[in-house]
């Protein structure tokens, strides 16, 4: 889109199928991909041969390499050879390689010896080729290792352009052939070669020094391939020629047609050579695209062409072409004979005007971490013009993965336009396709073998597939656009594509390649996060491109520095490294050769406690100057965030449930209720932090699907089972939550669900549970009248019993009433109460005796657990202070359902104000956005920071410190104490 730019970059933690959806316009477009697999082998193969070059006629040798990811050779394996040959041919005017056809191997089992080596020796080629070897190995274990290697025998690859006027010409007449280098090149032709298709006679010439045309006078008519190879015999260019003459004749039942031109200019007149199997008067000539366009007959020519006979078989048409045949038409020649007709067609394509996009880069090869400088020039006819273009910068494995499915440029905004007509004859009888069986039968299995090797040991150290991307550049008035990035830190081979469009909507593409090389480098084998008490293998791999040369690798960790000389392979090399690492710390590696630098790479190591680590916060008084933190040692991931206004606090509780951890249908409904409602408070939808919300709901949404049982209910982990009434209504109440806030409709029908699993529990339920399902029903606008009655009976029925005035709520303000004790008191006072306020929206009235109510009211109001006060809130009103008092009570320790109830209930109190932003502290702080629209910051420092200073113009905040540490230390320091005193009275007794 011009003018705007749009990226996005998402790790996929899945193996499985994804859909990328983009919204534009009120218009939503969208994408399907999939997320591979990937198993990493048990060893590696690999390949060296004796030669970089091998021609046809020499025997391909060189041996394999099986090495475990340590270093060690793998002995003894049993190795499979299997080996196809594809030749090089000529398609059209290009290079390129036939079918695979299996070649015969001696050999084709053999054995690695000890040091992991298998010789190869593979047959000669008699014709440019490119040999497939596929290796099979096992070393006993139950999957074998499989991999494919390529070989070429004389490059087919073009590096000249050779090119004639015509691309057929008459038997004696001498043809000009030109050759232009596509790149800069040190080979140069110095021969050419043609060979006649139909008898396979060829002739050889050499080519003058510094030319760049030579001439052919072809004797006889036929096809003929011609060929340009430089001193070693590689092949650098290749074309097709047909030449006419007397003779000259199809194969039975077809017709040659053969164009002078593969691309015509508006104007231009296209001669189309046309080749019967036996002399022929009488044929139709048309012109074809959406319809018949033009027609006429060969022994009476009409005025949209001209005809020339050359001899009994062959003809010559000459067609000029107008503006109204582009992109292309379809000239299509029929003719009957003796009951039976014959049929060709050939395309003229006529010259769309595109733009001519180069990229440029000041090198061929990098290293990583390198500038890489990219000169992009856009031109129209060889003019320099000004064009939108967008430019990429991707790994080629990518591609070696998933081809690029994107249409060049030109034929997506200007596809050749289909032939339309259908050709047929009366003379043809129907008939089965002889291709295939007429009798009906099943389609068969798809044939497929398991991909075994997934991905090998690459030399990367970082996995970055896209290096660069440039969604809007605009060329200035001389055509010239240039952008930087760096290399990244991977040895790999890139692919720049360039797309544009001009303002008159002319389009064009480029391509470049570049390499990031390096002789040596390192890449780290361990992790970098370790348990106390762990004793790592460390361990590194070094790529080398050099085969035994001796380096030395300088490894420094903890103050001490070790030195190992080595001598490498060519390959990776694994090197186990002897440092006794058994702390947190900074462990670097250099590698030297002749006392020059190579490489060098460090990793920062740490050892984190064994025991889970749990959520703690505390709010703190802060002012002007240093204040003192006073946080455990083993505190990590430190926060602050201002809690000084209810907003603050509101939204402090709102993203602490928002990073809450996955679990089943309680968590997931309480991460989609806190998600609506930032969702909701968000005043662009549009927004980036929109999008991430946005997706967030609709992964929550999935999850609760796939934890659905039958009939839509829900367990507490999708297991099987009956469904709980109380669950199942708890993930429909979220669903809801989350479908009004995106704005997507359901038939009210579609609710009801909800309450049928409630219908049928009902009498089983707590009354706790039994009130904030119909609460949810309520506020659902479901039909529930009649279930309200029925509630309010029994709160009647119930009253109030002996237990509840003498049991105290000891409780602590950490413990769920909603899962732990719903049937206690306490449970069914905040019942009554919930029932009471339900009871007056629905304008009914209740059944429980006036002094139940009040009792049930003064429980709830005088406990210390939120979701009561919550409940009491709702019944008698409130306003944002003791929205707030409500809201600075919840904790991470409580349960997840009661603080999104309590946050869901208590939003409508909060007050729109501005909130109060918290000044940088002086340190390593970093500021971090919140998913409700606030923002904190992140101590990023080394160790726990003692003190917090700002500013002495800070005036007094309180503000919440939020921290994790492990659980051992945090019961440590919480440990409940009880002081028991027991009293004695002396009692003096009488004597007797």
């Amino acid at each position: 889109m011009a003018g705007r730019e749009v990226s996005a970059c998402q790790k996929m933690p899945l193996p499985e199928g994804y859909e990328l959806r983009l919204a534009y316009r009120n218009q939503v477009y969208s994408s399907s991909f999939r997320v591979a697999n990937y198993i990493k082998p048990h060893f590696e193969i690999g390949l060296a041969l004796d030669k970089k070059e091998f021609k046809t006629g020499e025997a391909v040798s060189g041996k394999l390499q099986l090495l475990y990811p340590d270093g060690e050779p793998v002995k003894n394996a049993r190795v499979q050879l299997s080996l196809r040959a594809q030749q090089l041919s000529m398609v059209g005017n290009d290079l390129r390689y036939a079918g695979r056809f299996p070649v015969s191997l001696e050999g084709s089992e053999t054995v690695s010896d000890a040091s992991g080596h298998v010789a190869l020796n593979l047959p000669a080629a008699d014709k440019p080729s490119r040999y497939l070897l596929t290796v099979s190995a096992s070393d006993g274990a139950a999957y074998r290792v499989t991999t494919t290697k390529e070989i070429l025998i004389e490059r087919g690859l073009a590096h000249y352009s050779l090119s004639t006027a015509a691309q057929y010409s008459n038997s004696g007449e001498s043809v000009v052939f030109r050759y232009a280098a596509l790149e800069s090149s040190k080979q140069v032709p110095v021969t050419y070669e043609w060979l006649r298709l139909e008898d396979r006679t060829s002739h050889s010439g050499e080519l003058p020094s510094g030319g760049k045309s030579f001439t052919v006078n072809f004797a006889k008519p036929g096809n003929y391939n011609l060929t340009l190879r430089d001193k070693d015999g590689l092949i650098l260019a290749g074309l097709s020629h047909a030449v006419s003459g007397k003779g000259s004749t199809a194969h039975t039942g077809t017709v040659d047609i053969v164009a002078d031109k593969t691309l015509y200019q508006p104007g231009e007149t296209a001669k189309m050579l046309i080749t019967f199997p036996e002399p022929i008067d009488e044929a139709l000539l048309t012109l074809e695209r959406d319809r018949v366009e033009q027609q006429s007959l060969l022994s009476h020519p009409a005025n949209w062409l001209t005809l020339q006979r050359l001899n009994d078989t062959q003809y010559e048409a000459r067609v000029p072409v107008s503006n109204s045949f582009a992109p292309n038409i379809t000239f299509s020649v029929l003719y009957t004979r003796n009951g039976q007709y014959s049929f060709q067609n050939a395309g003229i394509k006529v010259a769309v005007p595109q733009l001519d996009i180069r990229v440029k880069t000041d090198k061929t090869h990098y290293q990583p971490g390198e500038l890489v400088n990219v000169e992009l020039t856009s031109s129209l006819k060889g003019k320099p013009v000004s064009a939108q273009l967008t430019v990429g910068v991707v790994d080629e494995m990518i591609y070696a993965l998933q081809p690029e499915i994107a249409p060049n440029i030109g034929k997506f905004f200007y596809p050749l336009g289909r032939n339309n007509v259908r050709t047929s004859s009366s003379l043809s009888f129907i008939s089965y396709d002889q291709a295939l069986s007429s009798e009906p039968v099943a389609p068969g299995a798809t044939n497929r073998s398991e991909r075994r090797v997934k991905m090998l040991e690459r030399p990367r150290r970082e996995e970055v597939d896209t290096a660069a991307w440039m969604p809007s550049l605009t060329t200035d008035k001389q055509g010239k656009a240039y952008f930087t990035f760096l290399m990244p830190d991977s040895l790999t081979r890139w692919r720049i594509t360039a797309r544009g469009m001009n303002g008159d909507g002319l389009v064009g593409q480029g391509r470049a390649y570049l390499r990031s090389e390096k002789n040596l480098y390192m890449k780290w084998s361990m992790p970098t996060v370790y348990r106390v008490g762990d004793k790592p293998a460390a361990g590194l791999f070094i790529f080398s491109q050099q085969d035994n040369e001796p380096v030395a690798l300088v490894t420094k960790f903890a103050g001490a520095e070790m030195r190992q000389t080595l001598t490498l392979h060519k390959g990776a090399n694994y090197i186990s490294l002897a440092q006794n690492i058994q702390q947190s710390g900074l462990l670097s590696a250099e590698l030297q050769q002749n006392g020059q630098v190579q490489d060098s790479i460090s990793t920062k190591l740490s050892f984190v406690d064994n025991s889970w680590p749990v959520e703690q916060q505390k709010n703190v008084m802060l002012g002007g100057g240093e204040n003192a933190l006073m946080l455990p040692e083993q505190a990590s991931n430190i926060r602050l965030q201002s809690s000084e206004t209810p907003q603050e606090i509101f939204r402090n509780n709102l993203d602490a449930l928002v990073d809450g951890p996955w679990g089943g249908v309680i968590n997931t409904g309480s991460r989609l209720i806190p998600l609506s409602l930032a969702w909701r408070s968000l005043a662009d939808h549009q927004s980036a932090a929109a999008n991430d919300i946005r997706q967030m709901i609709q992964d929550n949404r999935l999850r609760l699907m796939q934890l659905a049982g039958p009939g839509a209910r829900f367990t507490w982990w999708g297991e099987d089972g009956n469904g709980d009434a109380f669950l199942t209504a708890w993930a429909w109440y979220a669903d809801w939550q989350a479908s009004q806030a995106l704005g997507v409709t359901q038939q009210p029908e579609y609710w009801q669900h909800m309450l049928d699993s409630y219908a049928e529990q009902a009498d089983n339920m707590p009354l706790l549970h039994r009130a904030l399902v119909l609460a949810w029903a309520q506020e659902m606008n479901l039909p529930c009248k009649t279930l309200l009655k029925g509630l309010d009976e029994a709160i009647a029925r119930r009253g109030t019993k002996d237990e509840d005035f003498s049991e105290e709520d000891i409780r602590d303000i950490n413990d769920s009433l909603i899962l732990d004790t719903p049937e206690s008191p306490l449970g069914d006072a905040v019942a009554n109460v919930l029932t009471m306020t339900l009871l007056k929206k629905a304008q009914l009235k209740s059944t429980v005796m006036p002094q139940v109510q009040q009792y049930a009211w003064d429980k709830a109001a005088n406990s210390n657990q939120p979701l009561a006060h919550t409940v009491v809130l709702l019944n008698s009103g409130g306003d944002a202070t003791q929205t707030a008092a409500i809201l600075s009570g919840l904790t991470a320790e409580q349960s997840t359902i009661e603080r999104a109830l309590a946050m869901n209930w208590l939003a409508k109190y909060m007050a729109t104000m501005p909130p109060v932003v918290l000044p940088a502290p002086a340190g390593a702080w970093a500021k971090h956005k919140l998913t409700g629209g606030g923002e904190y910051w992140r101590w990023v420092g080394q160790g726990v920071p003692d003190i917090l200073s700002f500013g002495d113009e800070l005036s007094p905040q309180n503000v919440q410190v939020r921290w994790r540490e492990p659980a051992k230390t945090a019961q440590q320091s919480n440990i409940p104490v009880t002081v028991e005193r027991q009293l004695y009275r002396l009692i003096p007794v009488k004597k007797r």
